[in-house]
């Protein structure tokens, strides 16, 4: 209860006791009953002092009473903010740390760079992007080629109907497979953990298929090989549909069987280290701390709605853009759509509301990216929910005032 409450219901309990004593004295004036004739009378005195001991008095011990429990519930919760708070403010600590302990050493601009803390997010956030046109560029040598099992495909329709997604179930299928590929790799070592978490969702022609075509892109301080890949990807989509069909088939074949025959030049390109070496080792640890941090919060039902907003709002100021960009393209994928999609309250004995648990939405996470969208990516497609900052923009809200008064003319 808040100190406007109380102080209403201190002056509704002054109101009733008052009415109460008036209405006692005017009751027994008109029966004739009273204390003060032409001396006192001390039996009516003692009857009138038995009415307000027994009757008010029992009122304002109650009412003593109850305002000593209130007092010690506010000190409890006092006491449960304190420490929350300090929680709170190690979480933030934490967070901060884990964000100047990255390092991605990266040939970058035709040199080899190394980014440190926030900077991390903008070169990692560049390359998933990179890895998500290549898939695309992929898709388009097979575009006949199924890529969705018939099970995950019901799954994913419920799952954006669910949450008045509209995007396409093809859009975030990629993106998923695109942000796998991204987060373990393209390489030999993530090749168990990919087919285990592709195994009952993607066709496997289309997975493999895809996984030797991103295991052709070397790292890009492989001058040779690198200058090979931008080659074949230059050429027009039918010429490298060909081209990849002989890299695929030799790259089945054993090392006996391709010396007896010509070999395609770009294959040697399978056995460089990987452009998509995979970030699992660099991101883990921060999405997973991230995500248990909202979880906390969330789960305090001491605080009010405005309260945990409050607070999340606090440790969402700690984000970078980029950082906002590496949140948004994680909770799409199959890895983090606990985030949004997929919520869940987990090992809670109270009534909790399954929306303070949809982090996203809950704590506008992903609030201050910049414009309606990133290249392919229209934020409100997937987060309808979200008060994006673009939309308090003048000219978004004139735009949409403006498409208002269209189809009300047209009505």
């Amino acid at each position: 209860m808040n100190d406007k409450s109380i102080k209403n219901l201190t002056i509704s309990l002054l109101i009733f006791t008052g009415v109460v004593f008036v209405y006692f004295l005017v009751f027994v004036s008109l029966n004739g009953y009273w204390i003060w004739h032409e001396s006192l009378d001390f039996a009516a005195t003692g009857q009138f002092g038995d009415f307000v001991g027994g009757f008010l008095g029992t009122v304002f011990n109650g009412a003593a009473f109850y305002f000593l429990y209130l007092t010690l519930n506010e000190q409890r919760k006092s006491s449960l903010k304190q420490g929350f708070e300090t929680k709170l403010y190690d979480i933030i600590r934490l967070h901060r740390e884990n964000v100047t302990e990255l390092k991605y050493t990266k040939f970058y601009k035709k040199e080899l760079k190394t980014s440190e803390s926030r900077k991390v997010f903008r070169i990692i956030v560049e390359e998933f992007i990179d890895c998500y046109h290549e898939i695309q560029r992929f898709c388009k040598m097979y575009p006949e080629m199924e890529i969705l099992q018939p099970g995950y495909q019901i799954l994913l329709e419920k799952i954006l109907k669910e949450n008045k997604v509209r995007a396409t179930i093809k859009e975030l299928a990629l993106l998923d497979i695109a942000f796998c590929f991204f987060y373990f790799g393209a390489g030999k070592e993530s090749e168990t953990i990919l087919l285990h978490k592709f195994y009952n969702r993607y066709n496997k022609n289309f997975v493999h298929r895809l996984k030797i075509f991103l295991q052709l892109k070397p790292k890009e301080e492989i001058k040779f090989l690198f200058s090979k890949w931008e080659e074949f990807k230059s050429t027009g989509i039918s010429e490298m549909k060909k081209d990849f069909e002989m890299i695929y088939s030799d790259s089945s074949k054993s090392e006996q069987k391709l010396q007896k025959t010509e070999k395609h030049s770009l294959l040697p390109n399978l056995h460089a280290e990987k452009y998509y070496g995979g970030h699992q080792h660099r991101l883990g640890h921060y999405f997973r701390h991230l995500f248990q941090s909202y979880k906390f919060l969330s789960s305090q039902n001491f605080l009010t709605s405005k309260e945990k907003y409050f607070y999340g709002k606090s440790l969402r100021s700690q984000f970078s853009t980029y950082e906002q960009f590496m949140l948004f393209f994680n909770s799409l994928s199959s890895l983090g759509m606990v985030w949004e999609y997929t919520a869940e309250i987990e090992n809670s004995s109270n009534n909790d509301n399954l929306e303070d648990f949809k982090f996203i939405t809950r704590y506008n996470l992903i609030k201050n990216l910049p414009g309606s969208q990133y290249f392919d990516f229209t934020y409100r497609k997937f987060y309808p929910k979200v008060e994006f900052e673009y939309m308090d923009d003048i000219t978004y809200t004139n735009r949409i005032s403006n498409d208002y008064r269209n189809k009300t003319n047209k009505v």
